[in-house]
């Protein structure tokens, strides 16, 4: 389901909460592993991740009225998904580049679950018992 059609979904059915799950990729390069979690980087504060070298930390977007509940649900997923899986920790990180984050209207995370450019990661996301138990630490994380 492309971004744009995910915010569609949440707003049509005045979802709660938004997750918006993803998988990494940093090919070339095989090595990078693990799970990071975002948030939208609350208005004053200085982001985690750049990408186009600007943060502006002035900006505001209407989820930024969620700031402390979605780092809240950002840090329960994110221990969730380690404790179920005992993958690499890379991080709740706060971004403003995600707009599938920035026009919530409710709590919103964006998780990337695993690097598909790492073969070792490749292999288990492939893997639906996987997947399954990346569902299973979602829902446990609340």
């Amino acid at each position: 389901v492309s971004l744009d059609k995910r915010v569609a979904i949440a707003k049509r059915r005045k979802a709660d909460l938004f997750v918006s799950l993803h998988f990494n990729s940093s090919f070339p390069k095989l090595d990078p592993s693990g799970i990071e979690t975002y948030c939208l980087t609350p208005r004053g504060l200085p982001s985690t991740t750049i990408r186009s070298g600007k943060d502006d930390v002035n900006s505001s977007h209407p989820n930024n009225a969620h700031d402390a509940a979605n780092l809240n649900l950002a840090a329960r997923i994110h221990h969730s998904m380690l404790s179920v899986t005992g993958g690499v920790d890379r991080g709740v990180k706060r971004a403003r580049f995600m707009t599938v984050l920035q026009g919530q209207a409710q709590p919103a995370v964006l998780i990337e679950a695993g690097f598909l450019s790492n073969p070792d990661e490749a292999r288990l996301i492939s893997s639906p018992a996987y997947r399954e138990k990346l569902a299973q630490a979602v829902a446990n994380a609340f």
